[in-house]
């Protein structure tokens, strides 16, 4: 209670010290404090003290703390929901609309933000993940599981499939897009991750797979003749046979290929 202009806390219950070590080590923490409260005072005074709305401060504070890299972009829902005390559907909630309403606090060119998603979701944890998520039909039919929990990342990933003219594929879990390995051919092209160098995409194959069918097909023929076509199309046949394939190893090197930036 109040007295004397004070304001009184709350005593603690016996038995009940405060949060625990791992509870705040589990807290977010400003790597940017002084930053963090310019960037929010701003935006507050901006329009007026007062004028944002409830829902405005919360996912301006959200967004700044994505922002300071408090909150890792990258995290999952569950593990965000985990250090703010709320459910993974709460974070998902702030996620999708903090970015619709404050982007702009966070400029990003789009190559750059597709490279970013790219290397985060193409891991070899990440897609034995979103591979629960997707039928073994779907699995035989060439369409890798991509497992994609930031809505914002999501939908500029969409977006990158819709591009090149191909379409998402959803099944069980409305985080999780499947994706044929053209497709994903087909965004590096676009985007200029993937050398164009016929002799230097064989020579990365001849590393990865020196006895596959389609490398030793390219080998067969004057290398200073060949086209990029005839690289691209070995390459193509090659990731969708390890698409359906229970091998992880060799996936992972073809991916490696179409986009050097992967990390491993």
């Amino acid at each position: 209670m109040a007295c004397d202009g004070l304001v009184s806390v709350p005593a603690i219950r016996p038995g009940h010290s405060g949060p625990t070590a791992k509870e705040r080590h589990e807290s977010p923490s400003l790597k940017d404090p002084a930053g963090f409260g310019n960037e929010f005072l701003r935006l507050t005074l901006l329009q007026g003290f007062q004028s944002l709305t409830k829902r405005d401060l919360e996912l301006l504070i959200f967004v700044l703390l994505e922002r300071d890299g408090a909150i890792g972009r990258d995290e999952s829902n569950f593990t965000v929901a985990g250090k703010l005390r709320v459910t993974p559907a709460k974070v998902k909630a702030l996620r999708r609309d903090g970015y619709a309403r404050w982007r702009a606090l966070v400029p990003e060119e789009r190559d750059a933000a597709l490279q970013r998603i790219v290397a985060t979701v193409l891991t070899e944890a990440n897609l034995k993940a979103g591979a629960k998520h997707v039928s073994e039909r779907s699995r035989k039919d060439g369409f890798l599981a991509i497992r994609i929990e930031h809505p914002d990342d999501h939908q500029q990933f969409e977006q990158a499939i819709l591009d090149v003219g191909a379409l998402p594929v959803y099944e069980r879990n409305r985080e999780v897009v499947a994706v044929r390995f053209d497709t994903l051919l087909a965004i590096a092209e676009r985007w200029g991750y993937l050398q164009t160098d016929p002799a230097a995409v064989v020579a990365e194959l001849k590393k990865l797979t020196p006895t596959a069918e389609e490398v030793a097909d390219l080998l067969k023929k004057d290398i200073t003749r060949l086209r990029w076509q005839d690289a691209r199309n070995a390459l193509n046949s090659l990731g969708a046979k390890a698409v359906t394939s229970t091998a992880e190893g060799g996936l992972k090197g073809l991916l490696k290929i179409v986009f050097p930036f992967i990390p491993g």
